[in-house]
């Protein structure tokens, strides 16, 4: 790949264009060019890493959110490793204090490669239009990481008084694997 080809792949990545859209790209300017899109994939990696530098992702992460002026919460574990990380969009904390709304919790169980849950809290507002209102990856779903994700995100009373609603799904899930280990 050519120099000029990088520099293409590197400003169609900024402007958030996927892969197999700079890979046709690069073919239409040039009848010869054998690129592949793991090529593509590769140039893509070497831009990303030489954005971030030596910061780690997490790094990465905490600069972008002070840089864009997220609100945001973490607490460690062993003084240098993220435990629990909170944030919310500087819009969305406006919409929050506008007005009184229902919010939906939901978490997700560690489906990213940090094995870190995702805590989701969507805000429904009185013309029941939806947003997302705050996220936190969270150590585990354990009552007192999500009581912390749920303080920091200012609600007065945490779960005492609330109304739950379960998914049948995760509940016969749980039983399952409850009763599987129960019964081997």
């Amino acid at each position: 790949m050519t120099k000029d080809e990088k520099i293409v792949v590197a400003d169609m990545t900024k402007s958030m264009v996927k892969p197999r859209n700079i890979l046709l790209t690069l073919k239409e300017h040039n009848d010869n060019n054998y690129t592949t899109i793991k090529q593509i994939y590769n140039v893509r990696h070497a831009y990303r890493s030489s954005i971030r530098g030596s910061n780690i992702k997490m790094q990465q992460l905490m600069m972008l959110l002070d840089r864009h002026q997220y609100i945001h919460w973490h607490r460690l574990k062993d003084d240098n490793v993220v435990r629990d990380l909170f944030w919310s969009h500087p819009d969305a904390v406006k919409l929050i204090n506008s007005c009184d709304l229902v919010f939906l919790i939901d978490s997700t169980y560690k489906t990213n490669r940090y094995k870190l849950s995702l805590h989701d809290t969507v805000g429904v507002t009185p013309t029941g239009m939806t947003f997302s209102a705050g996220f936190a990856y969270l150590e585990g779903e354990r009552f007192n990481n999500v009581v912390w994700a749920v303080e920091w995100f200012r609600v007065k009373t945490v779960f005492l008084d609330a109304t739950n609603l379960l998914c049948q799904f995760h509940i016969d899930k749980n039983v399952k694997a409850k009763c599987k280990t129960l019964v081997a």
